[in-house]
């Protein structure tokens, strides 16, 4: 019975892996092309704007739809599907003022707003879906969906920025491509989207109390680990440049492979047996230990590997003129290793009902970029010094949260 489960714990992996994998080939083949079409000041401009998107990207549900997949009472999972797109839209409508505000206010083009709007409608509803998705273990699904996105985001800008090097291209391919795949995702559901409009306000107003703990920590704490994450983008803008910030954003893409490749693709998977695991016995721990193994022996050489050939390999591999995307990657290699196990486990805070603690943990990564700004811009310190501060602080943070994930659940086993 347990060599079952296993086999079909790591048969959910390689699914969602082997899709991300396809997917992520894609970008890497069209990079090489994009950084030869389109210039750093353009690549910058282009992450810029989705760096701000990001601050929401998480939490545009609230992180309601975290908890369709752990409900543990089917009845009320189209309440939380009719809950979670409801605050999706207003969510949207409400971030999307704010960023206007703060675009005018700082001279930025206005018209982007109309970008940042649709974006986070676009994952307001992809969250949704892909949530019962994962609850309906549809691994499938997510997997394929994943990969055509990806094809539309990069093909796109590959095709028509030979006509066109204007970050307009990236943008609306990057839309376009949110929008495919939504029909696969919706073909189980489908069915019952009568069912979920008619869902009375009572029931709704029932999950929404029964898993308050996600609007009122989780989402806090997620926030502001995105915050933390979109402020290194907008800090850099500011500190040195829209070029700057294109450099970093091929650093940051070459480090996310495996991020997205294996972290985000694990984490689905440990959130789903870690939860029916601990709804049965009332502890995940061995799920917990493994899956931390398996993520260890994965990421010691992957760090070793970036730092040794990151420089030489973006040179070749991205043109001469994106060089300092291989010495950014090799400051950050350090930082994403440990973020990389980190953020497979996360999850294990809503499946304990620690979101509260996981909430004061997240301030360690925003008052890490802000000390590192603060320092840069008083001291006058060059972009790599600020990358610098950045990995060593983030290690310490990432290291200092993954101790208390474990010590939560060693806790909770010992009560139980």
């Amino acid at each position: 019975m347990i060599s079952l489960r296993i086999g079909s714990y790591l048969k959910s992996i390689l699914v969602l892996a082997s899709g991300s994998v396809l997917a992520q080939l894609i970008v890497v083949l069209c990079a090489p092309i994009l950084t030869r079409l389109f210039s750093p000041e353009v690549m910058g401009a282009y992450t810029y704007l989705l760096s701000v998107c990001a601050i929401f990207l998480g939490i545009v549900n609230l992180r309601y739809d975290m908890s369709i997949v752990s409900e543990d009472k089917e009845e009320n999972v189209f309440p939380l599907i009719k809950l979670a797109t409801m605050v999706g839209v207003l969510v949207t409508i409400i971030a999307s003022v704010g960023v206007s505000i703060y675009f005018y206010e700082s001279d930025k083009p206005l018209i982007w707003i109309a970008y940042i709007f649709t974006i986070l409608l676009s994952y307001g509803l992809i969250n949704v879906f892909t949530a019962y998705n994962n609850r309906q273990k549809e691994f499938k699904v997510i997997s394929n969906v994943y990969i055509i996105r990806r094809l539309a985001q990069n093909l796109g800008p590959a095709c028509i920025g030979i006509l066109s090097s204007s970050v307009h291209v990236l943008l609306l391919s990057y839309v376009a491509g949110q929008f495919l795949g939504i029909r696969s995702q919706t073909r189980t559901l489908k069915n019952h989207i009568r069912e979920i409009i008619h869902v009375p306000k009572s029931k709704v107003k029932e999950v929404l109390l029964k898993h308050k703990r996600q609007p009122l920590f989780s989402t806090p704490a997620l926030l502001i680990n995105s915050l933390s994450y979109s402020l290194i983008t907008i800090f850099i803008e500011e500190l040195y440049g829209m070029q700057e910030v294109g450099f970093y954003s091929i650093s940051v893409r070459l480090l996310g492979l495996p991020l997205v490749i294996i972290a985000g693709n694990v984490s689905k998977v440990f959130m789903e047996k870690a939860s029916r695991e601990y709804d049965v016995k009332g502890d995940f721990f061995p799920t917990l230990k493994n899956t931390f193994l398996l993520l260890l022996l994965i990421a010691i050489p992957m760090v070793a590997i970036l730092m040794l050939f990151s420089t030489p390999v973006c040179t070749f591999v991205f043109g001469s003129q994106w060089s300092s995307a291989g010495v950014y990657v090799t400051i950050l290699a350090p930082m994403f290793g440990i973020r990389f196990i980190n953020s497979t486990l996360t999850p294990a805070f809503i499946i304990l009902g620690k979101q509260k603690n996981e909430f004061y943990l997240q301030l360690l990564f925003l008052i890490s970029v802000l000390g590192s700004y603060l320092i840069c811009l008083i001291c006058h310190l060059d972009i790599r010094k600020f990358l610098l501060f950045l990995s060593v602080s983030f290690s310490v943070s990432y290291f200092t949260y993954l101790i208390s994930i474990f010590v939560y659940s060693v806790r909770n086993r010992v009560k139980e």
